[in-house]
C-alpha cells in the first residue's frame, strides 16, 4: 500500500513541458508512479489503495520550489529557525542553495570561528556553537537531530576559506595561504559541497586579487561544480572602480566592468558561472541591463557556461555596509570615529546616490541591530530623518556607527520599480534565468517582501496576469532548471524515483500580497506543501513542529 495518492491534478512537472491532468502515488519519501489522465494506466492507478488520498479537482501540482540563492545556512544552525523561517515553506520552498555571496558557516577552524561568528551577527541573535569543521560533519550535525525545515544544498564561501587561512579580512593571501585555500576547497568538494561562491562587493572578496580568484575558480572547474558570484558592482557608478572614466561620455558603467571581470576569470578556467541576483541598482543603471544580457550571451557563444538568477522584487536586502567604500571598510573602527573620514564619506554617499539615480527614501531599515533602534525598523532613511530632525546622511552615519555596520537594510530602485516593470519582465522571460529570493530572515525586525511572496508573485502577477512566461516556463525556472544547474539529484521534477517535494496551488488565485510597508503578508493560493513525502503546509499554513528537511550532498 502506498502512503499517498494525489489525483486529478494539473501536473506542472518542472521540466518545462506543458501541464497535463494526472495522478501520482507516493510511498515514503519518494514518488513511485506518475500517470497522465489520458493514459491507459490511469484507471489502474486510481484503483490502488493508499493510506491517504487528495483529490485536487484541477488544482496545480508542481515540484517543491528550489530557492537557488539563499543565506539560510546560517539560520538553520539555530533551533528556533522554524519559528521565523516557515514563511518560505508557506510560499512553496522546500530546498535552498546556501553559502552564497562568499560566506558560509562551513568549513571552519579555530582561527576562523571568531570572525565567522562576527559575520553571523548579521543573521543570528546568538553565536554559532561550532560542532563541525568540514562539510561532512556539518551535514551530519544538521541531519542528526531531524530538526531541519528545508533541504539544504551547501556551497563553500570564498570569504570563509580566506579567513581560515589568512585570519584577516583585508590581508592578501601568501602563496602558502592560497595553497591552504585550494586544499580546503578540494576537501569540501570531496565531502559534498555543491560549489563555491564569491562575494566581490563584500570584504574580504572586495580586496581579492585576480590570482586568488582565478586559482579558486580553477579548483571549482576541476571538481565540475558551480561558481556563484556577487559581482563587484551592481550600479553604473560605485566606489569600487575609478569614477572619472565612467563619467566620460561613452565610459564603461561599473556594473558592466564587474560582469566582464568575472566572465574573464571564469573563461580562463572554464568554470560553470552563475551570476547572482542579476540586478541593476538605481534609475541611471537600469538602461545598462540590455548590454549586460548581451555580454552574457556573447560569453555563452564563446563557450562559457554562464547564466544568472534574479528575484521579482524591486528591492534587495543587505547589511548597510554594502554601500560603504573600500577605504572606509579597511579600518572601520577608526574611520567611524574620525571626523575627516566622516566628512569624506558624507560627500561620497551624496554623490553616489545622485549619480546612480537613487534617493535616501529607497533605503529602508529592516533591522536596526542596536538597542533603542527598534523604532527605526520598517522606516526609510528619509522617514527617520524627518522623525529625528536630522540630515539623511547623518541618519545613515548614525545607523552605521550605532550598529557597527550591522544594520540590515533593503535597497529599492533595483531593476525598475512598481511603475517600471518592463526591464524586470524582460530579464525573467529569457532562457538564461533561474529564480531566487536572496532573502535574509532574522527573528527581529521586518522581513524582505521576497521572504513571503517572491514565488507567488512570479506565478501570479508575471505568469497568469501579465503573461511574461507560461506556467510551465515559470515553474521550470524555479524547480527543475535549478536542480539541473546545481546538480541537486532526484529533486526539481515530478517523476518516478524522485523525492516527493511537492506544492499544490490554485493557478487562478495564487498571488503575492506583500507591500513595502506590509512585508509579512501571507500569499494567496498555496494549498499544501510536501517535503520528502511529509506534509508541511496545509491550507496555506505551516504545520508547527514538522521538520522533514535534509542536508544534501553533491556527488
Amino acid at each position: 500500500m502506498s502512503d499517498l495518492l494525489i489525483k486529478n491534478a494539473l501536473i506542472v512537472d518542472g521540466t518545462g513541458a506543458e501541464p497535463y491532468s494526472g495522478h501520482i502515488l507516493i510511498k515514503g519519501d519518494r514518488i513511485v508512479e506518475v500517470v497522465s489522465d489520458t493514459s491507459t494506466d490511469s484507471k489502474d492507478l486510481l484503483k490502488k489503495k493508499a493510506k491517504e488520498t487528495f483529490d485536487l479537482k484541477g488544482l496545480a501540482l508542481s515540484p517543491g520550489i528550489i530557492d537557488c540563492h539563499s543565506h539560510f545556512d546560517w539560520i538553520i544552525t539555530q533551533k528556533n529557525h522554524t519559528d521565523f523561517a516557515n514563511c518560505m515553506m508557506e510560499q512553496g520552498v522546500t530546498t535552498v542553495v546556501t553559502g552564497n555571496c562568499g560566506f558560509s558557516p562551513v568549513p571552519t577552524n579555530k582561527k576562523s570561528q571568531g570572525e565567522l561568528n562576527r559575520y553571523a551577527e548579521f543573521f543570528l541573535d546568538t553565536p554559532i556553537d561550532y560542532k563541525w569543521t568540514g562539510i561532512s560533519e556539518y551535514n551530519d550535525c544538521l541531519n542528526s537531530g531531524k530538526k531541519l525545515l528545508f533541504n539544504n544544498a551547501q556551497l563553500t564561501g570564498h570569504g570563509t576559506l580566506h579567513l581560515m587561512t589568512t585570519g584577516d579580512e583585508v590581508k592578501k593571501p601568501s602563496p602558502e595561504d592560497l595553497k591552504g585555500m585550494v586544499k580546503i576547497a578540494k576537501k569540501s568538494f570531496d565531502e559534498g559541497s555543491f560549489g563555491m561562491s564569491f562575494g566581490l562587493q563584500y570584504h574580504p572578496g572586495i580586496f581579492s586579487t585576480d590570482e586568488e580568484l582565478t586559482t579558486l575558480a580553477g579548483v571549482v572547474a576541476d571538481a565540475d561544480r558551480i561558481l556563484t558570484v556577487h559581482i563587484k558592482s551592481l550600479s553604473k557608478y560605485s566606489s569600487v572602480y575609478p569614477l572619472l572614466p565612467a563619467l566620460i561620455p561613452g565610459g564603461k558603467a561599473h556594473n558592466i566592468k564587474a560582469i566582464e571581470h568575472i566572465i574573464k576569470i571564469a573563461s580562463k578556467v572554464g568554470v560553470r558561472l552563475q551570476i547572482s541576483h542579476f540586478v541593476f541598482a538605481g534609475k541611471r543603471t537600469w538602461p545598462t541591463a540590455k548590454k549586460a544580457v548581451k555580454i552574457v550571451r556573447k560569453a555563452r557563444k564563446n563557450g562559457l557556461d554562464v547564466m544568472y538568477d534574479m528575484y521579482p522584487i524591486f528591492g534587495g536586502n543587505s547589511y548597510i555596509n554594502v554601500v560603504l567604500p573600500p577605504w572606509f571598510l579597511e579600518d572601520f573602527e577608526k574611520n567611524s570615529k574620525d571626523p575627516k573620514a566622516i566628512k569624506k564619506l558624507r560627500f561620497e554617499l551624496n554623490m553616489t546616490i545622485k549619480l546612480v539615480g537613487m534617493k535616501y527614501s529607497d533605503i529602508q531599515v529592516m533591522d536596526s541591530a542596536f538597542k533603542g533602534g527598534e523604532k527605526y525598523n520598517g522606516l526609510n532613511i528619509m522617514e527617520i530623518a524627518e522623525m529625528e530632525g536630522m540630515d539623511p546622511v547623518d541618519v545613515f552615519i548614525m545607523l552605521v556607527r550605532e550598529s557597527k555596520g550591522k544594520t540590515l537594510a533593503i535597497v529599492y530602485a533595483l531593476t525598475g520599480d512598481e511603475e517600471n516593470e518592463e526591464m524586470l519582465e524582460s530579464l525573467m522571460s529569457n532562457e538564461l534565468v533561474m529564480f531566487e529570493t536572496d532573502t535574509i530572515l532574522r527573528s527581529t525586525g521586518v522581513p524582505n517582501q521576497a521572504s513571503f511572496g517572491a514565488f507567488p508573485k512570479l506565478l501570479g502577477r508575471y505568469t497568469r496576469d501579465k503573461g511574461v512566461m507560461t506556467l510551465a516556463e515559470c515553474v521550470h525556472k524555479m524547480t527543475g532548471k535549478s536542480a539541473e544547474r546545481f546538480k541537486i539529484k532526484d529533486r526539481g521534477t515530478i517523476k518516478p524515483g524522485n523525492f516527493a517535494d511537492l506544492v499544490i496551488f490554485d493557478p487562478d488565485r495564487i498571488a503575492d500580497t506583500t507591500t513595502r510597508k506590509n512585508s509579512s503578508s501571507k500569499p494567496l493560493g498555496i494549498d499544501k506543501v510536501f517535503s520528502n513525502g511529509v506534509l508541511t503546509v496545509e491550507n496555506g499554513n505551516y504545520i508547527k513542529g514538522v521538520t522533514p528537511g535534509r542536508a544534501l550532498s553533491c556527488s
